[in-house]
């Protein structure tokens, strides 16, 4: 179902149930809200984007990644190149050798990745607490405050981990019942 209307208003929409749904995450170690509540948040606009536009479009437009990847000029063949670097002087030899190529490659998040990060990132802040010779899960606090987060510590990187996780298990079914 798409409508000039309803597509129009998702693409505001979107940006506003990102915030939102990142507000309710920072929020939940200290108020109601957490890792949970705000994937749920946060997989809605993508829900109402797969919608109207669909799957593929939804992946094409907020689940690329762009890199930016510096790769060696190939000057000639590896002998060659090698032969004529020991002929020239040091200086022009410092100048070949840090000639790159700056490239633009564009790559893929799939769903799956995303709960692979997060079940990983919610995991692995339990361990922290045995570099203190306490209980897995035991929490760790840091000694300064950011201004909108406040005291960083573990359990914040396991809310992180659960919204990531609840994020690509939801946008996960999603584009399974989408191609159906």
């Amino acid at each position: 179902m798409r409508t000039i209307i309803l597509a129009t208003a998702i693409r505001l929409l979107i940006p506003v149930f990102q915030v939102f749904s990142l507000y309710i995450l920072f929020r939940g170690h200290n108020h109601p809200g957490g890792g949970f509540i705000g994937g749920l948040i946060g997989s809605i606009g993508f829900i109402l984007y797969v919608m109207t536009y669909g799957s593929k479009q939804t992946l094409k437009h907020y689940l690329k990644l762009t890199l930016i990847v510096g790769k060696e000029i190939d000057h000639y063949t590896r002998s060659r190149y090698n032969y004529h670097m020991q002929r020239v002087n040091a200086m022009h030899r410092r100048k070949l050798a840090s000639e790159w190529k700056w490239e633009h490659r564009m790559m893929q998040i799939e769903p799956i990745y995303i709960i692979a990060t997060g079940l990983l990132l919610a995991a692995t802040s339990g361990f922290l607490g045995f570099f203190t010779q306490g209980p897995y899960m035991s929490s760790l606090w840091a000694d300064f405050v950011i201004p909108v987060i406040g005291k960083p510590g573990t359990p914040i990187l396991f809310d992180i981990g659960v919204y990531l996780l609840v994020l690509g298990i939801v946008l996960k079914i999603t584009f399974v019942m989408s191609e159906e």
